[in-house]
């Protein structure tokens, strides 16, 4: 019995479904700085718990380490998270990977 292979069907989405014009900016829910740093607090505390975690895969260690490890400015990099704590990125960097070569 010969067997039929069915051709794929591409589908291409119109420019239309992706137009970011469209989207009501002011009705989407804005966020209080109190609750930005309640994000960063969070964040700061998962990354660093999948550092010791023996659960976590060396892939989301690998990213946590990366995170860590970078200068980066952006609202939610490690630096901002620690600055937001009100701790210096610098010395509790080199504390957390100064605990990780123990």
């Amino acid at each position: 019995m010969k067997m039929r292979k069915d051709t794929a069907v591409q589908v291409h989405p119109s420019v239309e479904q992706f137009d970011i014009f469209v989207i009501d900016w002011d009705a989407l829910p804005q966020f209080t700085e109190s609750e930005f740093d309640e994000l960063r607090y969070r964040l700061l505390l998962a990354m660093l718990s999948s550092l010791k975690d023996l659960r976590v895969c060396d892939e989301q260690k690998a990213d946590a380490l990366e995170w860590l490890k970078s200068d980066d400015t952006s609202p939610f990099s490690f630096r901002v998270c620690c600055e937001s704590e009100g701790v210096d990125f610098e010395v509790m960097r080199d504390l957390i990977l100064n605990h990780l070569r123990m």
